[in-house]
């Protein structure tokens, strides 16, 4: 069994302060944007419709996600008093 943490009894509860939750769904926006975007009623109608994008583009747009993933979770960190690994600090 996957040791969880906070003991046996199940996970330790976190603190999401409405920094870090605007975030979290700003993010979730983008990643529904993209998705609108891939897949709207010119697509769906054209099935077969193929759209293009640059290597360099779809790299950058997936480092600005891992970005603000990292800040979002780095604060959380800070807020929960966690270091690495999710341990908490002694």
């Amino acid at each position: 069994m996957k040791d969880m943490h906070g003991g046996p009894w199940g996970p330790q509860l976190y603190l999401l302060s409405s920094d870090s939750y605007e975030d979290l769904k700003h993010l979730q926006d983008m990643l529904t944007l993209m998705a609108h975007i891939t897949y709207n009623e010119d697509n769906a109608e054209n099935g077969e419709a193929i759209m293009t994008i640059g290597r360099a583009e779809l790299y950058f747009i997936f480092e600005a996600i891992n970005a603000k993933l990292d800040e979002v979770l780095s604060r959380l960190g800070e807020e929960n008093w966690l270091g690495g690994h999710g341990q908490m600090w002694q």
